[in-house]
């Protein structure tokens, strides 16, 4: 193997690593509620996508959600990120985490504890030398009562 094929491999395995942090930044930043910092994760012209919470673009669009609709929907979170799976190309990368999250969001008759799950299917941009965002998609498989789990309710319209 040639020294430029070792550093481009070298150079593959750093980026894969920054993605990986930037990802978990991303949860300990939403969990302790400092959504400054996780809107920061993004670039300009990024989209996230949370299904039945909704789409948001650009970064005034993702601070809509984060500084609105979640301190409105939920309490308290513990992101747990599972199975990374990164591919980089260049200057653009994919990756993909399934999420088990215990929660506690409010209801109309009071907080609920709920498990979240499902998995991030995101696309990412190098830009100045730092990774962000440009499509975080989250796609729920469950989020459902503690005390019934996902048997009985996967999701709080069922």
């Amino acid at each position: 193997m040639s020294l430029e094929e070792l550093e481009a491999r070298i150079k593959m395995l750093e980026d894969i690593e920054e993605i990986k942090r930037l990802m978990t930044s991303y949860a300990d930043w939403v969990d302790a509620y400092q959504m400054d910092d996780v809107v920061g994760l993004f670039a300009e012209n990024a989209k996230a996508e949370y299904g039945p919470l909704g789409s948001y673009e650009g970064k005034d669009g993702i601070a809509t959600f984060f500084k609105e609709v979640v301190p409105n929907t939920q309490s308290w979170s513990a992101h747990q990120l599972l199975n990374p799976t990164v591919t980089v190309e260049g200057e653009k990368a994919k990756g993909t985490w399934y999420l088990f999250c215990p929660a506690t969001v409010f209801r109309p008759e009071g907080d609920q504890a709920v498990w979240i799950q499902g998995r991030y299917n995101n696309e990412f941009v190098k830009i100045n030398g730092k990774w962000k965002f440009s499509l975080l998609k989250f796609t729920f498989n469950f989020a459902t009562p503690y005390e019934e789990g996902w048997v009985k309710s996967r999701m709080p319209e069922e």
